[in-house]
């Protein structure tokens, strides 16, 4: 039995030991590929942005990736442990995912975990099958009735780790609390529920249920009630429960996958923020003595932004410039900064 609940409300809670996916998303370790934006199911309350919703593209974290090495390439840059594979369903283009579990494996070895999302429409006998001989590690189901509960079961007679993982939508509880009852009953390791995140595409669908952001970033807090309250109240499990917050999702590992990433790919003049961001100085205008202390890229010398105030004062006029650490380097900011300041 397991009776503690762990965590904090407003980042997450669990019952029990989290999911190993989970415990390397928690230290970013993660690499999170997008493998599909088609899907057989239109959950109201999918979240996925129209930019990929219904669209047959591949990102691997940030990046859209045309083949496995590029893939490969992307975990190299974080220092993945791991990977998640999501959409959409994967399992709507089986040989491009078995294909990407294999290639996965055979560069980084049987330790690297592997974990997928589905909600189980097209998860036959012969395609479970597949998974698990390529080493899938984890399959995550997302029944959106009681009769999707029949795949999940058909996945616990195969070697492979077997959760659900549900969101928590207002009006549902009973509904919740049956998978749960009935994961406890079937051989499935952990139960994860997510809170609701709100977002352009889904928002016109959640407002009249009386969700919408307050809680966090994205989440919308009766759903995040729901999903407490049913951590918190059910009788200890046989199995893991966890409660996992938009906070949690947008925040928490999104900033460390940056960090981890920042680590390995910033530049010597670089900085790396708290928020896992990347920061340098940037100027148009500098005299030749200052190339030493940086880079030249096309019309603009890059720096650290923490040069001796003897440098800086030098340099006319600069920007201060803040980036995302992945493959796009996606400008955040660009302050304008003069020197010698007042």
């Amino acid at each position: 039995m397991m009776n503690s609940i762990v965590g904090n409300p407003e980042v997450g809670i669990y019952r029990g030991r989290l999911p190993i996916g989970c415990e390397l998303c928690r230290i970013g370790a993660k690499l999170v590929i997008f493998v599909t934006g088609e899907c057989g199911d239109n959950c109201f309350y999918c979240p996925v942005s129209e930019k990929r919703f219904g669209k047959d593209r591949i990102f691997a974290n940030e990046s859209e990736v045309n083949d496995t090495n590029e893939i490969i390439w992307e975990a190299y840059r974080m220092s993945a442990l791991g990977a998640s594979i999501t959409g959409g369903d994967p399992l709507l283009h089986l040989d491009r995912t078995v294909k990407i579990v294999t290639a996965l494996k055979e560069e980084f070895g049987s330790q690297f975990h592997i974990h997928l999302y589905t909600s189980g429409r097209y998860a036959t006998t012969d395609a479970i099958r597949e998974l698990a001989y390529a080493g899938l590690d984890e399959i995550r189901f997302h029944p959106i009735n009681e009769k999707y509960l029949k795949f999940a079961e058909r996945a616990t007679t195969f070697d492979i780790d077997v959760g659900i993982e549900i969101p928590a939508v207002p009006g549902q509880e009973k509904f919740i609390i049956d998978v749960i009852k009935w994961a406890e009953n079937n051989k499935v390791k952990f139960v994860n529920i997510n809170e609701l995140e709100v977002t352009e595409r889904n928002y016109t669908n959640l407002l009249p249920m009386g969700i919408k952001v307050e809680h966090g970033i994205a989440g919308g807090s009766k759903s995040a009630e729901l999903a407490i309250g049913i951590v918190k109240e059910l009788e200890p499990s046989k199995i893991s429960l966890h409660y996992c917050s938009s906070v949690y999702k947008d925040i928490v590992e999104t900033r460390t996958r940056f960090i981890r990433t920042a680590k390995n790919v910033r530049k010597p003049y670089e900085e790396i923020t708290g928020e896992g961001t990347i920061i340098r100085l940037v100027t148009k205008k500098w005299n030749r003595d200052l190339e030493t202390y940086g880079e030249v890229i096309g019309n603009e010398l890059h720096l650290s932004p923490n040069l001796d105030k003897e440098i800086l004062h030098s340099i006319d006029e600069a920007w201060l410039v803040e980036t995302h650490p992945d493959a796009r380097r996606l400008e955040i900011s660009r302050t304008r900064i003069r020197y010698p300041e007042s």
